[in-house]
């Protein structure tokens, strides 16, 4: 053989692997890619461009990963939303607050009638003195602050 055939017949078989091996390099820059993005379209684009390629499966499970977290946090920011504009009936907020300052007020009753002294009575009278205790607040305080009416401070138990 000649020097040239060899040369010649050197070339072809290195144009041959040459492009006997570039899909599989272009296979793994896609990879690579899709890999260093990490998002969910970049996978769906490796295994649609390369369905015979060699991380199909991997790129499918990430691609399925990646869609599941996104819905999750889709579905968890509409939940919020949800949340942020429930009872938006005129007066809707208006009864809330309502409601939660009714619940304050008994629950500092509680406290007050299970401490049974004279500041804690006089502590609910400051804080609601329009509250809906008032009456039985002033009656305890009254009769805690004269305990020489030994009668009446019988008849006047701390409510439950």
């Amino acid at each position: 053989m000649t020097r040239a055939r060899i040369i010649l017949l050197a070339s072809i078989l290195a144009v041959a692997a040459a492009a006997l091996l570039l899909p599989a390099t272009r296979d793994e820059l896609a990879w690579r890619w899709a890999q260093s993005q990490d998002e969910a379209p970049n996978y769906m684009n490796y295994f649609t461009e390369w369905p015979k390629g060699r991380h199909v499966i991997e790129a499918r499970n990430r691609y399925a990963q990646r869609q599941w977290a996104a819905t999750k946090r889709a579905l968890i920011r509409q939940a919020y939303q949800q949340a942020a504009h429930t009872n938006t009936a005129p007066g809707a907020d208006a009864a809330y607050r309502r409601e939660q300052r009714l619940r304050r007020e008994v629950f500092f009753w509680k406290q007050a009638a299970i401490a049974n002294t004279p500041e804690s009575y006089k502590d609910y009278l400051d804080q609601y003195p329009r509250g809906k205790f008032v009456a039985q607040a002033r009656a305890q305080l009254q009769s805690l602050s004269h305990p020489d009416d030994g009668a009446q401070a019988a008849t006047n138990a701390p409510p439950q």
